[in-house]
């Protein structure tokens, strides 16, 4: 006790210290909490002292105390518990929130339940207007694809678009494909494929990767404005930034564009920013945006620019991802890879030059040791340390590749509920054996590699609850199966899942002495739980709800 008493008084001078050149502010002080600050110098205290958007002082109440300023206010927050914000590395936060307007597919678990779904919107619609969907997953109801002839039968009147839960392919019926003019004759665009009736070799309505940019639908329908465009935009982002903050999420780096980035910066102006937003641009734009002065970093601590990202392969569950052997089920199929390793290497090294961090998707191991192979030719040519370069999703890792992502400084950017939610078709498609180092975190972690978590959403849901879960369980989510875990050698802890959450996702963008953890100085960005979910039953922490959320010493979301 002594020794933890000396830490939090040292903290304390220093954050007094800290705070006195920090405006003036009402102080806020948040007491009777369980407070996991992820800082191995004072790992847990019981009340936070927030000035302004930085925490001030952290420890017990009566030092705390001691800090705050005359007038200041208290918030009792009932003995629950407090962690740093969440902090999703990887999603595609404004596609997710234009799909809280859209039909969502998600989790329906029957094929007759997505057309009833379906059903529902065209009996809603007018003649000839396009359906939209999102998020279906097939592999939910059995082994085959869905079918043009499934969707006409529901939609024979209307032009029909679902685009499946990876993102990475679409599902359409026969008049969307007449009139995209998609038809036998139609030949694959590179790095895409048109799915074929094996006797007929008509379209099957399953477009794969770039072969879903076919569907002409977009550039169809109502045409809008572009104050309307930009005012559907700022609407579909507030109603992201209200489901980001009940669910506790703080930060976000997500794809973006630098136009998207200025409207976040007006809506921050206008006070209805509610998190934090580090956006990804095209690594095909590396040498555009260096002309222009735009460099990994610009911005400030609400919106910044992240790294630049590419793309290598397709995924596990659409059977594009780049493997170094054929799938199990489809013997003659090795996956989709968007370009060749000399191509690759020679993008990651120019934008290596121009100083960008870079975040390539990779899902298959060839597809993995691809990228690690650019990356490491990139430190090589350039002389480069500390870029933190990345790989997205990592999710198939060939054993020979595991220990080089620490020897090699990237970080493996991965999302916990891939795991759960593939896990019920990873050995149908790779077999068993591959699926050994599939999603490896802890052989990941015990190798000295960085971890950076996220959702991927849309893809899978924004809950880091869910994420957190699926860490530490490996079970699946819809099933509760395997009770033990998918290959349970590689779960982590629930502190370890948190740790990389939170802390791992600001390394994950050079911001790890921002926030992440809870200490003088870091941004006061918190959540508060309802249950604890360092102790409580790994089920229970499923049912764990957000009752605040705190970004820059403002609380954006109040459940109490």
């Amino acid at each position: 006790m002594p020794a933890l008493r000396h830490a939090l008084l040292s903290l304390l001078l220093v954050a007094i210290s800290w705070g006195q050149s920090a405006g003036d502010p009402t102080d806020v002080m948040f007491v009777n909490g369980r407070v996991m600050t992820m800082d191995s110098r004072v790992p847990r205290a019981d009340s936070v002292l927030v000035r302004g958007e930085r925490i001030v002082a952290i420890g017990i109440e009566e030092d705390v105390r001691s800090a705050m300023r005359p007038g200041g206010k208290v918030v009792d927050l009932d003995g629950k518990l407090v962690v740093p914000g969440f902090n999703d590395s990887h999603s595609h936060f404004t596609g997710g929130s234009r799909l809280l307007r859209q039909l969502n597919l998600y989790g329906v678990d029957t094929l007759a339940k997505v057309l009833k779904l379906v059903k529902e919107s065209v009996d809603r619609a007018q003649p000839g207007e396009w359906i939209y969907g999102s998020r279906y997953d097939h592999t939910l109801w059995g082994d085959r694809w869905p079918t043009k002839q499934d969707l006409d039968r529901v939609a024979p009147d209307n032009p029909v678009v679902l685009r499946r839960a990876s993102g990475h392919s679409v599902w359409v019926n026969s008049l969307a494909l007449k009139i995209s003019g998609i038809t036998s004759a139609s030949k694959d665009p590179p790095a895409g494929e048109i799915q074929r009736d094996s006797k007929t070799r008509q379209p099957t309505g399953i477009l794969l990767e770039s072969a879903a940019g076919l569907v002409r639908g977009r550039r169809r329908g109502p045409q809008l404005t572009r104050e309307q465009r930009r005012k559907r935009l700022e609407a579909d982002l507030i109603a992201g930034f209200r489901h980001a903050a009940r669910r506790g999420v703080t930060s976000v780096q997500t794809s973006s564009s630098l136009r998207e980035m200025e409207v976040i910066r007006e809506l921050k102006a206008q006070g209805k920013l509610t998190l934090r937003w580090t956006g990804w641009l095209p690594l095909r734009q590396a040498a555009w945006l260096g002309e222009r002065g735009v460099v990994t970093g610009q911005g400030d601590n609400w919106v910044r620019v992240g790294f630049l990202k590419g793309y290598i392969d397709g995924t596990l569950g659409d059977g594009t991802a780049a493997m170094f052997d054929p799938f199990i089920d489809r013997p003659d199929f090795d996956g989709l890879p968007t370009m060749n390793q000399k191509k690759l290497d020679a993008m990651v090294v120019e934008a290596d030059r121009l100083g960008f961090q870079i975040g390539i998707h990779a899902i298959g191991d060839k597809g993995v040791h691809m990228v690690l192979n650019a990356f490491e030719r990139a430190a090589r040519v350039n002389g480069t340390k500390d870029r933190r370069h990345r790989v997205e999703h990592a999710q198939v890792i060939h054993k020979d590749d595991l220990r080089r992502f620490a020897r090699l400084g990237v970080i493996a950017s991965m999302q916990p509920t891939h795991c759960t939610t593939d896990m019920r078709f990873a050995e149908t498609r790779i077999g068993r054996l591959r699926c050994r180092t599939a999603y490896p975190w802890r052989s990941l972690l015990d190798s000295g590699a960085k971890l950076a978590f996220g959702t991927d959403w849309s893809v899978e849901p924004l809950d880091p609850m869910r994420g957190v879960y699926s860490a530490v369980t490996r079970t699946n989510i819809q099933r509760m199966e395997p009770k033990t875990g998918w290959f349970p050698e590689q779960k982590l802890t629930a502190w370890e899942a948190v740790y990389h959450y939170t802390v791992g996702s600001a390394y994950g963008e050079h911001l790890e002495d921002v926030k992440g953890s809870l200490a003088p100085g870091r941004l006061a960005d918190f959540v508060v739980l309802d249950h604890d979910v360092f102790t409580i039953p790994h089920e229970k922490i499923l049912e764990t709800k957000v009752v605040m959320t705190v970004v820059g010493g403002k609380t954006v979301y109040d459940g109490r």
